[in-house]
């Protein structure tokens, strides 16, 4: 049996805030991120800094084949194709 389209909202909806929340923690963790100047190393990252970059990465990566299922499942139902 396939999922509802409101049951995909829900997952679409839960991917986005588990995604957004890890990208909010990791923004609060390391800042803003600017280019290093010439000649000088990468910085040193602490395992919270670490912990926080998979976490993003993670919840990305779950977010992006829900988010694509989700919009081809909602422009298909309302006619709405993408455009160009």
């Amino acid at each position: 049996m396939s999922e509802s389209y409101e049951e995909l909202e829900a997952r679409y909806r839960d991917a986005l805030n588990r995604m957004s929340g890890a990208y909010e923690i990791l923004r609060k963790i390391m800042g803003d991120p600017k280019p290093l100047p010439p000649g000088e190393e990468p910085p040193v990252l602490t395992k919270a800094e670490r912990n926080a970059q998979t976490e993003a990465m993670k919840a990305f990566q779950e977010y992006v084949p829900v988010r694509d299922l989700y919009w081809a499942t909602r422009w298909g139902r309302e006619g709405n194709p993408p455009r160009a």
